[in-house]
């Protein structure tokens, strides 16, 4: 068993030496974030991870028919990293879902669409934010 100091020495770079003098192989990339406690931090962290998918696409193609559409960001009740995104005309509305807490894997989702704003919830329905001519969100206020 080799000292620390000199494990340390021997280590390949990119490893790290273990208590037992072996070195340890390179780690692998973790892509979980830690998840915002705010509701505020909530939903600009998930307008992010939005406009950096190809969703916005789907907004963009939309709305040059349809105009532009109303938007609400609200974390959902049940699972603290994720967040609800409703995007709505009216004449149909998607929601996506975005995971904060694993954003590589899962990133943004559809979870769901429709032709009747009457099928969403009150609070699906709250406009926070809005859409610009790319599909892209930006939060009020």
């Amino acid at each position: 068993m080799l000292p620390p100091e000199v494990a340390a020495e021997v280590a390949a770079p990119g490893e790290e030496p273990v208590a037992d003098g072996s070195a340890e192989g390179p780690r692998e990339p973790r892509h979980v974030h830690a998840v915002p406690t705010s509701e505020e931090l909530k939903a600009s962290r998930a307008v992010e991870v939005f406009n950096a998918s190809e969703h916005p696409r789907t907004v963009a193609g939309v709305a040059r028919s349809l105009g532009a559409p109303g938007v609400s960001v609200q974390p959902a009740d049940a699972q603290a990293s994720v967040v609800r995104i409703v995007v709505a005309w009216e004449l149909c509305w998607y929601r996506y879902e975005v995971e904060l807490a694993d954003e590589a894997s899962n990133g943004v989702r559809p979870a769901g669409q429709g032709y009747e704003l009457s099928e969403l919830a009150p609070e699906e329905q709250a406009v926070n934010a809005g859409a610009d001519d790319h599909g892209r969100l930006v939060l009020a206020g």
